[in-house]
């Protein structure tokens, strides 16, 4: 396990970014791990706070703006991709229309707390022609919750978390073949 929070100390701030880029970008990986793993680094002091907070909206802000320009200028097609590579590939263009209907722009805030839902609806905003402006308010405040919400809980838990890592430690390389 120390393993993982040295590499996480040395290269954290690149892998915080190029992960939620990742995640954000369509790949199946949870970032909400790595969040807490960070802010429970910079509640020890291991990380600075402002770029462990910076560098998640960031990535995930300008995913949304690509996936948000790529809903108006490609349309459903874009929507069906994106729903090529999820789990329920069948009604997942007509749920997310119909939660884009239902909620309006606030999908936009809650979807980054929905797995698969984050990259949906920011083409489904795009699809519905939701104003630039209106679009990007909207996504940066549902982002900010959700970065802040999860880099938050590992800041004021980072003693706990601390104290359950050295008690896992003695799995070693296999909890972390595991997670």
């Amino acid at each position: 396990m120390n393993f993982f929070v040295e590499f996480l100390v040395r290269h954290g701030y690149w892998l915080l970014f190029v992960w939620v880029l990742a995640e954000q970008g369509g790949l199946p990986i949870p970032s909400a791990p790595l969040l807490l793993g960070a802010g429970a680094l910079a509640g020890t002091g291991q990380m600075h706070w402002f770029p462990v907070t910076l560098l998640p909206i960031t990535a995930a802000v300008i995913c949304d703006v690509v996936w948000y320009e790529l809903g108006r200028k490609r349309g459903l097609p874009i929507l069906r991709f994106l729903c090529r590579i999820s789990l329920e590939r069948d009604s997942c263009v007509r749920r997310t229309q119909e939660q884009f209907k239902r909620e309006g722009v606030w999908t936009l805030v809650i979807a980054k707390f929905i797995p698969g839902l984050n990259a949906l609806a920011a083409a489904a905003a795009g699809i519905s022609r939701i104003g630039w402006r209106r679009f990007l308010l909207f996504d940066v405040l549902g982002t900010c919750l959700w970065s802040g919400t999860y880099i938050g809980l590992g800041y004021v838990f980072s003693r706990q978390l601390e104290h359950l890592a050295a008690h896992l430690s003695f799995l070693g390389h296999g909890l972390l073949g595991l997670l």
